[in-house]
């Protein structure tokens, strides 16, 4: 007799709203860091599977539940095949329009996150190391 605890392997639960939304955000978020870092060198082909996997990871919560699977699929699905030579700025294009495509809303006045300087060592006579001339 079947448990309900049973792992049934096969069945993959329908993807939300929230979990579509997430995938926008998956993808918004590399076109992001492909745009800002190196726009002009080609994708490695497998860079980005794994960037969608690792940002799925990180948004969703750190979590293998929650519908991670589901995000990264759909976030994989919308992005489509990315071809051999293709520029991490075409790609984040792509990618910026597939988010808004999945529902990922955001505009350029959002909240940004300061960025505070490390303090490096104090500069006194008792510490000549750090004193610099």
């Amino acid at each position: 007799m079947a448990q309900t605890t049973d792992l049934q392997p096969g069945v993959t639960r329908p993807l939300t709203e929230e979990q579509r939304v997430m995938a926008g955000w998956v993808l918004g978020t590399i076109a992001d860091k492909y745009a800002a870092e190196d726009p002009t060198t080609p994708v490695d082909l497998l860079d980005f599977p794994i960037r969608v996997g690792a940002t799925a990871y990180t948004l969703v919560g750190m979590s293998c539940r929650g519908g991670l699977a589901n995000v990264a699929r759909a976030a994989r699905a919308e992005a489509g095949e990315v071809e051999d030579g293709l520029t991490r700025g075409e790609l984040a294009l792509r990618l910026r329009r597939a988010a808004e495509r999945l529902g990922c809303e955001w505009d350029d006045n959002g909240p940004m996150i300061p960025r505070i300087p490390i303090p490096g060592p104090r500069r006194s006579p008792e510490n000549p190391q750090g004193v610099t001339q």
